[in-house]
């Protein structure tokens, strides 16, 4: 499908890109001067995925990681795997079969031991929501957990909170602003670009102002809007001077789709062909 002409300011510029991560889910297409020279990287957004930070730390061994999530952790691994082994997974309405149980309990086991051993020393997590403002205790503010990843630029900034990412866009774009000559990238995964288009529209304008968008992929866990623009879609924010030729998405031997199972979603800009 072809977009529109009024989201073309979404036209990415030409870096030399690489995926770090895995072909689907949870790996990201980023600038290769950036996954080679990150010192310092922010993700906020872990779940029960972490191979984007395992990849970054083997390209950048003395990585410092600083990982929010409140769904994530070697304990909450550890609780989820002895319940499901006792009790089953609740979700399941008709409850599980034992082989289904010990299945869930070795997996969630092996994450937990995984986690334990990977975040620690200067791989540091918070069992936190991120939010715009702190109001409750298992909550902590963007402001109060983005300040020092600049102290040890250049910086990677890795946002993927499912909509989370609207509660602090002023304060997102401000950091941007302030900072944007220590940040090497910044990665993000905008939700309900059609219900909420002007909250789409602030954020990627406002940090594209700063840093240019240098890459796009659709989500194809959701659906695309009547003007073309992917319910939920995968920015990358970078340095970079020059048009990218690309104006078709997504890239091969990069782009990868979120669900193997589905198709990925195909988009192009006005200008050239539909797809």
């Amino acid at each position: 499908m072809q977009l529109t002409p009024d989201l073309n300011y979404l036209l990415p510029r030409k870096v030399e890109l690489m995926r770090v991560g895995p072909n689907g889910d949870c790996g990201y297409v980023i600038p290769k001067s950036a996954a080679l020279s990150t010192r310092s990287l922010y993700s906020i957004g872990i779940s029960t995925n972490w191979d984007f930070e395992i990849e970054m730390t083997r390209l950048n061994p003395r990585l410092n990681i600083s990982a929010f999530d409140r769904t994530s952790g070697w304990q909450v691994f550890g609780f989820i795997a002895v319940r499901d082994l006792l009790r089953g997974d609740p979700s399941v309405v008709d409850g599980q079969p034992w082989s289904d149980r010990l299945t869930s309990f070795r997996r969630y086991l092996l994450l937990s031991f995984r986690f334990f051993i990977f975040f620690r020393g200067r791989r540091r997590f918070g069992r936190k929501w991120v939010r715009g403002e702190k109001r409750r205790s298992d909550e902590v503010s963007f402001h109060e957990t983005v300040g020092g990843t600049f102290n040890g630029a250049p910086s990677l900034l890795k946002i993927d909170i499912e909509g989370g990412e609207y509660d602090f866009i002023d304060d997102l774009i401000h950091q941007v602003g302030m900072n944007h000559q220590k940040i090497s990238c910044l990665i993000m995964e905008l939700h309900d670009t059609s219900t909420r288009r002007a909250e789409f529209e602030r954020l990627v304008k406002g940090v594209s102002h700063w840093l240019p968008i240098v890459h796009l992929h659709a989500n194809n866990c959701a659906g695309v809007a009547a003007d073309g623009l992917p319910e939920v879609i995968e920015i990358t924010f970078a340095e970079a001077t020059q048009q990218s030729e690309n104006r078709e998405f997504p890239l091969p031997h990069l782009d990868y789709p979120n669900d193997p199972e589905i198709p990925d979603i195909f988009f192009s800009f006005a200008g050239a062909g539909t797809n």
